[in-house]
């Protein structure tokens, strides 16, 4: 007759079995967790690099004027808004909703771009600052100063960021210059607040091209260390290869500018001529202002050409207002090439020549009526 196991042998066996199970487990107890709800958290970002941060500065400054011309004309204010519009969507901003435009003016002061909460706002997102209506609309001459700063916050970092970032912004800082001229000299003959004449659009005398001429009167690639040096350790030989090409390429387009004005001189009379001489004066400085700084790299400048073809025959000032505006518009082209190919620390004057071309450009443009304004000089068009 068979006996029944006892008692101690059924629990050993029971725990022999658990063991058994426990030991076949495909995934231990201790790495068991728990997962959340919604799945796991998105890791943090960080910090923004100096493109971006230069990108939201820049955001910033063309919104907060975006927001201040309600008071203006719409004579001034709908090329400006159109311009600016222009700038934030090449900075990846959305332009904001505007308001409707509003003839009347004020006699309050705005001192900077950054005064305001919007503009501190869009600042830290890289968004624009809604176009509301502030309780106290500034005038013409101080929207125009206004874009001046905006202007010098854009140029402010060209050294800390990467070469496209660098050309993008002096393009930006170049047609926020040139709208603060147009802007000045649409006022024509009209008291600016003191009593003083308005200020003139030409290059050599606005307040936007004071800081330009400046930085570019040793030479146009400068650096803080002197003429034809460098403040910083050499380049590597393809970085130093792709500034010398931009140099030799902004060369070539100063000598064709050189000759275009001298066609330009002769098409025109009176005051305009006196300009267009001007004009060839300051490209025949940067001719040999360019040569000197491939010199100074050890590259040697390429021979002048005998003559260059011209786009069309120039026949009369129409036919040359046209061909200067189309020699300035190349000369900011090149300029902005150098920015972008150019040493961090040899971009400020590069920079600086990009902005007198876009004031010359913007002069001949008013001189022919052509309507609205270049928002990319550099950029925009290519």
């Amino acid at each position: 007759m068979p006996t029944s196991p006892t008692r101690r042998a059924v629990l050993a066996a029971l725990s022999a079995s658990a063991a058994a199970g426990l030991a076949g487990c495909a995934t231990p107890w201790g790495r068991l967790r728990l997962q959340p709800l919604g799945g796991d958290p998105s890791p943090t970002p960080g910090p923004p690099d100096p493109d971006e941060l230069a990108r939201r500065a820049a955001v910033g400054a063309v919104g907060a004027v975006l927001a201040q011309l309600g008071g203006l004309d719409a004579s001034l204010a709908g090329p400006l808004r159109a311009a600016l519009d222009e700038q934030l969507v090449a900075l990846g901003a959305t332009a904001p909703t505007t308001a409707p435009t509003s003839t009347s003016t004020s006699t309050a002061r705005t001192t900077t771009t950054t005064s305001s909460p919007s503009a501190s706002a869009a600042t830290s997102t890289g968004t624009a600052p809604p176009s509301a209506q502030p309780s106290a609309q500034p005038s013409a001459q101080q929207v125009a100063g206004l874009l001046e700063d905006a202007a010098e916050t854009a140029s402010a970092d060209l050294a800390a960021v990467a070469g496209g970032t660098a050309r993008m912004l002096a393009c930006l800082a170049a047609g926020l210059d040139a709208g603060a001229a147009w802007t000045r000299a649409s006022l024509g003959q009209q008291a600016a607040p003191g009593g003083s004449p308005a200020p003139s659009s030409s290059p050599s005398s606005s307040p936007s091209s004071a800081a330009a001429s400046a930085a570019a009167s040793a030479s146009p690639l400068a650096s803080s260390a002197g003429p034809g040096t460098r403040a910083s350790a050499s380049p590597t030989a393809a970085a130093a290869s792709g500034e010398q090409a931009a140099l030799v390429a902004a060369l070539g387009v100063e000598e064709a500018a050189e000759y275009g004005y001298g066609v330009v001189a002769a098409r025109l009379a009176g005051a305009q001529r006196d300009t267009a001489v001007r004009d060839l004066a300051s490209h025949t400085d940067l001719v040999e202002l360019l040569r000197d700084d491939l010199l100074a790299q050890g590259a040697a400048p390429p021979p002048p050409a005998p003559a260059w073809a011209l786009p069309s025959p120039v026949t009369g000032a129409a036919a040359a207002l046209d061909l200067a505006q189309r020699l300035e518009g190349a000369s900011a082209a090149a300029w902005a090439d150098v920015v972008a190919a150019s040493d961090r620390e040899r971009r400020a004057p590069a920079a600086a020549q990009l902005r007198l071309a876009a004031l010359r450009w913007q002069e001949w443009r008013s001189a022919a009526s052509a309507p609205g304004l270049v928002a990319l000089p550099g950029l925009s068009g290519r």
